[in-house]
């Protein structure tokens, strides 16, 4: 080979390094003058938001909070009768409610930085807390304190200035961090803020963990508002769903729950400012969060109509105490879209997919529906919990009982995921069913939605095959809830 080559090689090489330098020196550059026009846009953002902290406050009447709905329920599940006769009637509805559309994370309003790598300084405290079974390690020092000094306009308007400052950037880069590395919903992440505020600050500076709280949680992208009470800050939570059991205010149309439960009924002082792009707070949840295993004694779950299909199964304690933190709700369809943990499918799945495997589909639809029938005890919320509470899948299968509403939400995760058919809820006062849409011809009670024939399945009639309806509720109109997939 020519000494030519080389040199022309070697000279092609060197002048790709170096134009592979300099591109990198320009990249390097221009992210700095990038980070540095985000910092100036979020400073005056935050130095005009606490400019108008200074103003007087409009004064708001709390609401009392909206009381959890009432759904009498019958004392007992029904048990079809042997000699039902099967039947193929339509089913009479008055409303479809579609699914609700997705909702992306809030995020902030200009990207927040990385924290810089700090070295590790051998027995240097720093600072964590728990959060349902997680050490959370947080880039939180004696520094990052601060004193409000008071709860008026002026004080809080200096405190946000204090926060505003780059030294609780990396604190707000890692309360991001963990909203992704533990898969937080919205809720999630208000809670992690809240617990994470709350055990920083002593319980004197509880007034300044909020505002903090209210920091974070609006640098994050979130819509929060301040409220002065009894010389307290309270946090407001804007949601566009009913939140029950707490207290709310009616501001521009929209509610904000009083996250303080200690205040029922009171006269809040409102900071009421849009911070750009603010995004509503909501209570859906994609997937349960990745909390640390901390397994329950197993339960076996056996199908009393297949004997053959049954499984013994432990619950994520850490989840069951984040669910029990977890706001009630009314829709169905936020139980329903959290699915079920991953350790819960590692231990049921395989089961039910080698009971299924080779069926049809409605002979599958029967064995998931026979199993959540009779594999499960029926009690009353009234009776276990003293009051309504609707329960996540994997809630269903910790607490010894669960009604109606807890085997229509497991049956349409179980029908979803293992199936991959479509279903809806069917709400009859005091009762919820579901219905599946089947790809292959299957005869039944049914209703068509959008021109497609949905066929009843009924978790709580025990022994009831897909397309048998209650007889109660044949010429009950049903209200049907679309569930998003």
């Amino acid at each position: 080979m020519s000494k030519y080559f080389f040199v022309l090689y070697f000279s092609v090489l060197g002048i790709s390094s170096a134009y592979s330098q300099n591109y990198k020196q320009d990249f390097e550059t221009f992210r700095q003058q990038a980070l540095k026009g985000y910092r100036n846009f979020r400073d005056s953002i935050n130095a005009e938001f606490a400019e108008f902290m200074r103003q007087a406050w409009p004064e708001y009447e709390s609401k009392p909070a909206v009381p959890v709905p009432d759904s009498p329920e019958p004392p007992a599940p029904i048990i079809k009768e042997p000699d039902t006769p099967p039947s193929n009637d339509p089913v009479p509805f008055d409303k479809v409610t579609p699914a609700p559309k997705p909702v992306e994370p809030p995020q902030p309003v200009v990207p927040i930085p990385e924290p810089t790598p700090q070295p590790i300084v051998p027995d240097k405290p720093t600072f964590a807390f728990n959060f349902y079974g997680e050490k959370c390690q947080m880039p939180l020092e004696d520094k990052h304190r601060f004193t409000l000094g008071g709860v008026t306009e002026n004080n809080v308007a200096d405190g946000w200035k204090v926060l505003s400052s780059d030294k609780y950037l990396p604190v707000i880069a890692k309360c991001l961090d963990y909203r992704s590395k533990l898969r937080l919903c919205d809720w999630g992440y208000v809670r992690f803020v809240e617990k994470m505020t709350a055990a920083f600050f002593p319980s004197s500076q509880q007034n300044e963990a909020r505002l903090m709280q209210m920091f974070i949680l609006t640098q994050s992208g979130y819509k929060v508002r301040i409220a002065q009470a009894n010389n307290k800050l309270v946090l407001l939570l804007p949601s566009k769903e009913t939140i029950y059991r707490y207290s709310y205010l009616s501001i521009g149309g929209s509610r904000y729950y009083v996250t303080d439960s200690s205040l029922k009924e009171a006269s809040l002082r409102v900071f009421d400012r849009e911070f750009p792009k603010e995004q509503f707070f909501s209570l859906r949840i994609s997937e349960p969060p990745a909390l640390p295993i901390s397994r329950s004694v197993s339960r076996q779950l056996q199908s009393k109509h297949d004997r053959e299909v049954g499984a013994k199964v432990s619950i994520n304690k850490n989840l069951i105490d984040f669910y029990n933190d977890y706001p009630i709700s009314s829709h169905w369809d936020i139980y329903a879209n959290a699915s079920l943990s991953e350790l819960v499918k590692e231990q049921l799945y395989p089961v039910l997919r080698s009971s299924i495997a080779g069926k049809g589909e409605a002979d599958a639809a029967n064995i998931l529906l026979h199993f959540v029938q009779t594999a499960l005890e029926y009690a009353t919320d009234e009776e276990q919990f003293g009051e309504e509470r609707p329960l996540f899948g994997d809630e269903t299968l910790f607490y010894p009982y669960s009604d109606c509403e807890d085997r229509a939400i497991l049956f349409s995760i179980l029908v979803r995921e293992l199936l991959g058919l479509d279903v809806v809820f069917l709400y009859y006062p005091g009762h919820l069913a579901t219905a599946v849409c089947f790809d292959t011809p299957v005869t039944g009670d049914y209703l068509q939605v959008d021109g497609k024939r949905y066929v009843v399945c009924d978790p709580t009639y025990i022994n009831a095959d897909i397309g048998q309806s209650m007889t109660q509720f044949k010429q009950t109109p049903a209200t049907v809830f679309k569930i998003s997939r």
